[in-house]
């Protein structure tokens, strides 16, 4: 991830200087002035400019509507109804893992008789890693936006009363105690240490910053119904929207959904059957099921195609995956 880099002018000459994200002194080298940098009680404020006009921010969202399994009609009924830009405020924190992890990955060998022997392999991984952490720092409402996924572009100090803001409602410290628990989550996921039996991680937070993006919101009117989505300001890409589904594609999926779901069940019981090993039908049976049951999911939610970072959508991914795992455990539980 690239560090951030803040365009300022030197108070002494008025030539123009660049401080890096995380640092506090700079040398002029126009006049050689030696300049501090303090932030807001210690954090970083600074925000990037908005690169995107409001016409791209409209043909981003009209070519986003011919993606995907939305509604087909949705490019000529669509109706823009207003775009306007905002700064949504963002922690953006730099953190480093130290330590060792050790433990031991399991291989299983099964010999001509059939018997399964467990060996214990040793592992031992040296963590030294910087990571970055975004997370939103305000609510920000049906946006779906709750990281930051851009940090590539100009950026200034500026009069945050000038331009429109979601005010920051979250605390920093909070901020950090997220930072530091997702990097020790990502130490231990790139240790690659299967079971674990010995762990010292050190976390050292590097940097703290404030930082304002800019989000263009799109609000659109489709067959007398309202939606939105955020282009982003700088890539001009669409972040996250909400847009219509074709009844079409819910019908062909549960349709085909259904039949392919079928067939794999019937087909993976009639050939365990005669091979004589029901460990094939169990397993082609648990397949069927999981086709029908997503078949049901898309028909089911296929009414409105929801992309982003939105809870609704992380509730009902999290919910079809708990219910997928029941129907394995049941599977399971029928050997």
């Amino acid at each position: 991830m690239p560090d951030i880099s803040v365009g300022l002018n030197c108070p002494t000459c008025g030539g123009a200087i660049s401080i890096a994200e995380g640092e506090n002194a700079v040398n002029c080298p126009y006049c050689s002035s030696v300049l501090f940098v303090e932030g807001d009680q210690g954090v970083t404020t600074i925000a990037f400019k908005n690169k995107v006009a409001r016409d791209s921010a409209m043909t981003s969202t009209q070519s986003w509507w011919r993606r995907g399994l939305k509604a087909r009609d949705l490019p000529k009924t669509g109706k823009v109804i207003e775009t306007y830009p905002i700064y949504l405020p963002f922690w953006r924190t730099s953190t480093r893992v130290a330590g060792w992890i050790c433990g031991y990955e399991e291989r299983r060998h099964t010999d001509q008789k059939g018997n399964v022997k467990v060996e214990r392999i040793p592992k031992e991984s040296m963590v030294l890693q910087d990571y970055s952490y975004s997370e939103i720092a305000c609510d920000p409402g049906d946006l779906g936006i709750r990281s930051l996924r851009n940090l590539v572009g100009e950026s200034s100090f500026a009069d945050f009363e000038m331009i429109p803001t979601f005010e920051a409602t979250t605390s920093k410290d909070d901020a950090v105690v997220h930072a530091k628990t997702d990097a020790v989550s990502k130490a231990r996921s790139s240790a690659r240490v299967p079971h674990v039996t010995f762990e010292r991680l050190h976390v050292f937070p590097r940097a703290l910053t404030m930082i304002y993006y800019p989000v263009w919101v799109v609000r659109y009117n489709y067959r007398d119904r309202m939606y939105m989505d955020t282009v982003d300001g700088i890539t001009g890409q669409v972040l996250s929207g909400r847009a219509p589904g074709d009844p079409l594609f819910q019908s062909l999926a549960v349709t085909g959904g259904s039949s392919l779901g079928g067939l794999i069940a019937a087909g993976s019981i009639i050939y365990g059957s005669s091979a004589d090993d029901w460990r094939i039908g169990l397993a082609g049976l648990a397949v069927g099921l999981v086709v029908l049951f997503l078949a049901y999911r898309f028909f089911r939610h296929g009414s409105e195609r929801i992309e982003g970072e939105f809870k609704d959508k992380k509730a009902t991914m999290a919910q079809t995956l708990k219910q997928v795992q029941g129907v394995a455990k049941q599977l399971e539980g029928l050997r």
